[in-house]
């Protein structure tokens, strides 16, 4: 899964890198890094917003929030943060915890299954948030 989102990560990196002169001498670094926390609402309602507050932190100072980094297929979501930095230089690790708000929007009624990237654990497995998201009106 978490092979998808390197993938995806690394293929928008190409394409803002071939895009866009803004950054012409400066290499640019678009990162999936991991969720702290999620609320999960208790009301879900179909073709209506519901907004899910996300927590996160960023991977450096350097770093901004780009996007969330979104998978859906059928009822199934994958959720992760997208950041982005600029340039070469180093710089000091982010201890700032950060809130995101997800606006999801059903479409159908049903069940909804989010998973929200973690990280790996030691061995290198994929580690999420998962809630279900019941959608009845």
């Amino acid at each position: 899964m978490m092979k998808k989102i390197l993938l995806t990560t690394i293929l928008a990196l190409v394409f803002v890198c071939t895009s866009c002169d803004i950054y012409e001498d400066e290499p640019i670094y678009i990162q999936v890094s991991a969720v702290s926390e999620v609320v999960n609402p208790n009301q879900y309602a179909k073709d209506s917003i519901t907004e899910i507050p996300v927590k996160y932190k960023l991977p450096s100072q350097c770093h901004v929030f780009r996007q969330f980094y979104y998978e859906s297929h059928d009822f199934n979501r994958l959720v992760a943060i997208e950041s982005l930095k600029t340039g070469n230089n180093t710089c000091p690790q982010d201890e700032e915890l950060r809130t995101a708000v997800l606006r999801f929007k059903p479409t159908s009624l049903g069940t909804y299954h989010f998973k929200f990237w973690l990280g790996e654990d030691a061995q290198g497995v994929d580690q999420f948030i998962e809630f279900d998201a019941v959608v009845d009106h």
